[in-house]
């Protein structure tokens, strides 16, 4: 798969304390969704995905939440619908989002804490 990636975009993230009582569920969701070429000179035989990764992540004393997305050109590959995509290209399609929600969540709690950031470790498990 041969990407050519834009500027990736942070919508939104989020360092928010807990309530010691607050139960909070550490989700991760990541959607993809092809686009609209810009115009009619836009190669046929390319396509244009979005890619976008919605996180809440819970710690005993915190929550992260946010979005952060990315368009990505691919080509010489046609993709219709978020179905047309393998598993192991959605894996690369996404891994630049994950590494942003990594390296902020390090720097962020780093600053917080005032000692050695938080390294997240987000794995890409087979259900098979």
């Amino acid at each position: 798969m041969d990407i050519r990636r834009q500027k990736p975009i942070v919508e939104s993230y989020h360092y928010d304390m807990k309530k010691p009582e607050e139960e909070v569920e550490t989700k991760l969701n990541v959607g993809f969704m092809p686009l609209t070429p810009p115009d009619a000179e836009y190669p046929k035989e390319n396509s244009i995905i979005g890619a976008r990764l919605e996180f809440t992540i819970a710690f005993p004393e915190f929550v992260l939440t946010g979005a952060v997305g990315q368009i990505n050109h691919i080509v010489n590959q046609t993709i219709l619908k978020a179905e047309d995509i393998s598993r192991e290209e959605a894996d690369l399609l996404v891994a630049p989002l994950f590494d942003i929600v990594k390296r902020l969540t390090y720097e962020v709690t780093e600053i917080i804490t005032d000692e050695p950031g938080i390294d997240l470790n987000f794995n890409s498990q087979d259900t098979e």
